[in-house]
């Protein structure tokens, strides 16, 4: 097609889709199907917060929630005066702007020394707490006695005094898992299973916040392994009450871009909301190129097909000085948006539009095929042959829950184990008997206890060797997927940087240039530290692996991340804090520099120092 003619269809294009994007009818069918059209943010962060309630307004959002460490992680968080005041401010200014329903979090129970110790007691020596998850800090020397009618009446008052602090909050987001004092392993003569007490906590406090505070109820469930599935949906069928919404993950247990949709959502007899991860957690939280418009559009449209479903909330970003709005990444709160008003819209044109309308027209086809990159980039940056390794964000290629509690083969069949990798390796792997075995330390395989909690079917399997099996392929695989990360972070850098003098907003511009920017860099960042780190190992196995090919490559690895953090610690503009600070990477960088030059591992069994080349 004639260049002229394809850059005035797609201005066209944009400017008709532009034209469709106002908030969804109050009363039209698509508003109908998807009364729930939710925006989560975590951050206490002024400027931002009214920045993403502006934009919320115009992409028809009409549920906010404020949540987590700086607003309301719980409603105690009301207590502390800095916490209270952010969180009734962004509730005023999110009524002040049309939208009626703002919500806080809520976990209950709280930590156990939070309660009097009269309404404790010893826990029983035969208590199941094999699934116990360490972040539940009650529940395992003493319980709450959950037949006590006095102790829900100290929890309803304490409520009041914690509630009377936002005379006009909308309703509440009730988690009742990761929680202080998980109410499973609490005491109960009357409530004989887990899924029973699930059930009469969320009754309990649903009667007291929507009969006696006149609050809506949300409640929020996810399930950490396979173990609590069948309780949670055995929980979800016994509550009495019918006038809740329930929310869950887009995913299992966390967000993580391997994981499979979840597969309860008919079972669920609520109304269900979907919550999504804009804020990009553990993909780079919108500091480096999380434009996914494809990955959350087919997750949307998965889920529309169920009629219980009733809407989304997406999180807006990740703590501090984070947020999607006003970043690149903002494109996935507007394909969700826009498709919630309309499913049928295609996606390459949401994107086309909100390029044209961020950017201007001129640049659609130099952006797009970056935009569309960048979730290439991220799997084959923050994940390895299919496996997350990045610690929310961070370089971290030795945290023990890579390869122990966010295993992606944990949520699929034990007969539908074989993932395909592209990225140039191009390669059928089983999650265990391959990747896990290849990628996970020794000594993580062989920490059974530890495996047990989530994997306990892959332990009895014998998929997993106690060995080394870190092999010079898999070596050469683990370059190769770094390599096209890199590859395609240059090719869509290129892009936007001829793009750059054709944008009228030269803000919006350079956003965009170091949000790509900074993606290259933390590509090449993490090939190194991942070729230093896996190459070591691959040294401690032997000495026939000992080659001085090899050698070189593992200093190489090591002066190319010290290289991109000199990049990142010198970086010309402000990078925005969140909860990954990219400078921190050399926290982990420091650990491998010393073990592989100085000292060896002895905490993850490697002993060997690696001699400089000559």
């Amino acid at each position: 097609m004639n260049p002229r003619i394809l850059f005035f269809s797609l201005i066209i294009l944009a400017l008709t889709l532009l034209q469709s994007c106002r908030p969804a009818p109050e009363n039209g069918q698509s508003g109908e199907r998807f009364s729930y059209r939710g925006w989560n943010i975590l951050s206490s962060h002024r400027e931002n917060g009214l920045k993403t309630l502006d934009k919320a307004v115009e992409y028809g959002i009409n549920h906010i929630e404020l949540s987590h460490y700086q607003l309301v992680h719980d409603l105690k968080d009301f207590r502390k005066p800095e916490n209270r005041e952010a969180t009734n401010f962004f509730i005023d200014a999110a009524h002040e702007r049309g939208i009626e329903n703002v919500y806080v979090w809520d976990h209950a129970f709280y930590p156990l020394d939070y309660y009097p110790d009269r309404f404790k007691v010893e826990a029983q020596a035969n208590e199941d707490f094999t699934h116990h998850t360490t972040k539940f800090e009650g529940g395992l020397q003493q319980q709450l006695n959950l037949d006590d009618p006095k102790f829900w009446q100290w929890v309803y008052q304490d409520y009041d005094s914690l509630l009377d602090l936002s005379p006009n909050l909308d309703g509440i987001v009730l988690t009742f898992i990761e929680t202080g004092s998980y109410v499973i392993y609490q005491h109960s003569e009357k409530l004989k299973t887990k899924s029973e007490k699930l059930a009469a906590l969320v009754d309990s406090l649903g009667g007291y916040f929507i009969d006696q505070r006149r609050l809506k109820l949300t409640i929020r469930t996810f399930i950490y392994n396979q173990f609590e599935r069948d309780i949670i949906l055995d929980a979800l069928k016994q509550i009495k009450r019918d006038d809740i919404t329930v929310m869950i993950k887009m995913t299992p247990h966390d967000w993580f871009l391997t994981y499979p949709y979840q597969d309860y959502v008919t079972d669920i007899p609520f109304p269900v909301v979907i919550e999504y991860d804009c804020g990009m957690e553990y993909a780079g939280e919108n500091l480096i190129a999380n434009t996914f418009p494809h990955y959350f559009a087919d997750a949307f449209r998965h889920y529309a097909q169920f009629d219980n479903v009733v809407g989304y909330c997406a999180r807006t970003d990740r703590f501090e000085e984070t947020a999607a709005v006003g970043t690149p990444g903002e494109l996935n709160l507007f394909v969700l948006s826009q498709l919630s008003k309309d499913l049928s819209t295609d996606t390459d044109s949401l994107t086309t539009a909100f390029i044209a309308q961020t950017y201007g027209a001129e640049v659609v086809p130099l952006l797009k095929p970056a935009f569309d990159s960048a979730l290439s980039i991220v799997l084959s940056t923050f994940y390895t042959l299919g496996t997350h390794t990045a610690n929310h964000s961070r370089l971290n290629y030795h945290r023990k829950g890579h390869y122990q509690t966010h295993t992606t083969g944990e949520w699929f069949a034990p007969d539908d184990q074989y993932t395909w990798i592209g990225h140039d390796v191009n390669k059928r792997l089983h999650h265990y008997k391959d990747i896990l075995n290849a990628l996970s330390f020794p000594a993580y395989k062989t920490d059974t206890a530890g495996m047990r909690k989530d994997l306990s079917w892959v332990v009895d399997s014998a998929w997993l060797s106690p060995n080394e099996d870190l092999t010079p392929e898999y070596y050469q695989d683990i370059l190769t997927e770094k390599a096209y990360g890199i590859q395609l972070a240059k090719e869509t850098l290129k892009r936007v940087e001829k793009a750059l003098p054709l944008i009228p907003d030269t803000a919006a511009a350079q956003r965009l240039y170091h949000t790509f920017n900074r993606t290259l860099i933390v590509a090449k960042e993490r090939r190194g530290a991942a070729q230093a780190v896996f190459g070591y190992r691959l040294w401690c196995k032997g000495p026939e692996y000992r080659t001085p090919e090899l050698q070189r490559q593992i200093y190489d690895g090591l002066e190319e991340t010290a290289s991109m953090l000199e990049e990142i610690d010198n970086y010309p503009v402000h990078t925005p804090l969140g909860q990954w600070r990219w400078h921190r990477d050399r926290e982990s960088f420091d650990i491998y520099y010393k073990a592989i030059t100085e000292a060896g591992w002895p905490e993850v069994g490697l002993y060997e120092v690696v001699p400089r080349p000559e």
